[in-house]
């Protein structure tokens, strides 16, 4: 049986093969020292909130989601980016994933929330399915702009 767990710094190093495996999948440099000691800052400057799943808390994790805290002026409330979210080639079909949906769910109730927003690759259709599959609803009405700094 698998449970969810929110990622404390002595974490990290038990997530890091999962995140670098996400960074893997994205095609990007997976540059483990500088993935570490982003997760760290992210986790120990309250940035960020990253959840894992593994069957007991000292196992290995098998997936991960990393959600960041946003405001949304028009609903005056925060709102969540679901920015990451991550399961092991060899646990998937398990149904991780929906555990980490559902977690970030609940803390988007917890916080009082507008809503939680993610993004994912235009070919990435099983993602897709899966977020569809649990409510989320793809944005049709405005474009995502991007500007490298």
């Amino acid at each position: 049986m698998f449970n969810v767990y929110q990622a404390k710094l002595e974490d990290v190093t038990k997530i890091l093969p999962l995140y670098l495996g996400y960074r893997r999948f994205y095609k990007v440099d997976e540059s483990a020292e500088l993935a570490e000691q982003f997760l760290r800052d992210r986790i120990g400057q309250g940035e960020s909130i990253v959840y894992y799943v593994a069957e007991e808390a000292g196992g290995q994790p098998v997936g991960f989601a990393q959600l960041y805290p946003l405001f949304c002026s028009l609903a005056m409330k925060r709102i969540w980016l679901l920015y990451d979210l991550f399961v092991a080639p060899e646990a998937r079909q398990q149904g991780i994933a929906k555990l980490l949906l559902n977690r970030a769910d609940q803390l988007g109730k917890e916080t009082n929330s507008a809503f939680i927003m993610l993004s994912t690759a235009t070919d990435n259709t099983k993602a897709q399915s899966l977020y569809e599959s649990h409510g989320y609803i793809r944005d049709n009405q405005f474009y995502t702009y991007n500007k490298t700094c």
